[in-house]
């Protein structure tokens, strides 16, 4: 009887566990997961912007001036090279004719130079090189005959002293009677004689010595006007024959200035293309760099624009790939790269802008078209990447639910803001976890994932 009761008690134990289990089972909420796995970690910028043409380029002129003619229309081809407008080119014609004048009478002075004067200096030097050697060789030669005549001078000097010496002691030995007056005569004629001798040395050295002081003059003249000569011919080398070379170089380059100045006045197309918009019309002035017309080249591509927050300016450069929609194709995307980057920030917006290039041409992406551009901006190794949504915080820690044996288990996560609501999950997670997708469960509460 008491087996019987035992079996009972058994049964209705293992039919109310049952139903308990039941109970707890199909009473637990379905969450939908994720199962985290390795992919690239990529960063992205996401920036609003619009297209600026199907590579629509605007043309300038590269002058200031009055446009004289249009020589094209909305919806002409044109090619390569061909005018498009031209200002008015009177006064650049008359500058080009005025920097030839100028360039043709700096040659003319170079031509006089070489041809004419610098001839003459080299040979008025030569002349005067030779004349100066004549006048110290004559000047030398009279220097020397001024040496051997003073020389001759001091023996008709020596002569005159011994022959006034030997008539003076033949007057004492005659006035002591020792010799007679014919030999004292004789004495004092032999004296007059030295002394005729003597004046003329010194009238014939005087003379030799006047010659030398006029030969020396002729040659320090000569010898000044070698100096002159070599001045004139190295200030023509030097100076003037450099500077006529340096006025022809700046009289060449202000006229091929000027030959641009005159091709400048004709605006060319820099490709074939079609004009898509002319903005100015005969008779306007227009100033540097003014927009005179619009041309779509053949090989078009599309171009966007989008103006980006400063604090990325750091991030941004070109190359890097950009993914562009637009809620007018919803279910499409476009690929394409940062084309430019400006290098300056617009002070009143704070921000700096970049340009975009889709990889090819896109005529549904009409010209001021809104666009959306994510950019990717690095891209890393191999890591989780978690999105946002998955996630929530609590006292300033990030955590994620992860199933664990049918329960919601609450981890704590850390991460890197890839941007876009994307993370890089760096602690926390391993491959293959599964994240709930709830973030409102408890931790260790029952849960049914759903399949």
């Amino acid at each position: 009887m008491w087996i019987r009761r035992l079996v009972i008690a058994l049964v209705v134990v293992i039919i109310g566990g049952s139903a308990s289990w039941a109970w707890w089972h199909f009473n637990a909420p379905r969450v939908s997961y994720l199962t985290i796995e390795l992919d690239e970690a990529v960063r992205t910028l996401l920036v609003s912007g619009r297209v600026i043409g199907d590579g629509a380029v605007p043309l300038s002129f590269e002058q200031p001036g009055q446009i004289l003619d249009l020589a094209v229309r909305e919806g002409d081809t044109v090619s390569e090279g061909e005018l498009l407008a031209s200002l008015d080119s009177r006064q650049a014609e008359d500058l080009v004719r005025q920097s030839e004048i100028e360039l043709d009478s700096v040659r003319l002075t170079l031509e006089r130079l070489m041809n004419r004067e610098l001839p003459q200096a080299r040979e008025n030097l030569a002349r005067t090189s030779r004349q100066a050697e004549l006048a110290d060789s004559l000047y030398r030669e009279a220097l020397q005959e001024l040496y051997e005549e003073a020389r001759e001078l001091k023996w008709a000097e020596d002569d005159e002293q011994a022959a006034r010496l030997r008539f003076e002691e033949k007057e004492q030995r005659f006035y002591k009677c020792e010799i007679d007056i014919e030999e004292l005569r004789e004495a004092g004629s032999e004296w007059q004689r030295t002394i005729a001798g003597l004046l003329t040395q010194q009238e014939l050295y005087k003379a030799i010595g006047s010659e030398v002081d006029r030969l020396e003059t002729e040659s320090d003249v000569a010898a000044s006007q070698v100096r002159t000569a070599r001045l004139v011919l190295e200030g023509l080398e030097d100076e003037d024959i450099r500077q006529a070379r340096l006025n022809i170089t700046r009289a060449e380059n202000s006229l091929e200035q000027a030959r641009r100045d005159l091709e400048e006045t004709g605006l060319r197309a820099p490709f074939s293309g079609v004009i898509s918009a002319i903005t100015a019309k005969p008779g306007q002035y227009t100033t540097t760099g003014q927009e005179v017309l619009i041309l779509i080249p053949d090989s078009g591509r599309t171009y966007l624009e989008a103006q980006v927050d400063e604090e990325f300016i750091g991030e941004v450069s070109p190359g890097q790939t950009a993914i562009i929609s637009s809620t007018a194709f919803p279910d499409r995307t476009f690929d394409g790269k940062v084309d430019r980057v400006s290098p300056t920030v617009d002070p009143s917006r704070g921000t700096f802008t970049v340009r975009f290039v889709l990889d090819q041409y896109e005529p549904d992406l009409v010209p001021d078209l809104s666009v959306g551009i994510e950019i990717i901006t690095e891209e890393g190794e191999q890591g989780l990447i978690l999105e946002q949504g998955y996630t929530f915080w609590e006292n300033d820690k990030l955590y994620v639910f992860v199933a664990d044996n049918g329960t919601a288990r609450r981890r704590e996560i850390k991460i890197e803001d890839l941007g876009l609501g994307s993370f890089l999950v760096t602690e926390g997670l391993s491959p293959g976890e599964w994240i709930l997708a709830d973030t409102t469960l408890q931790d260790g509460q029952r849960i049914r994932l759903n399949d």
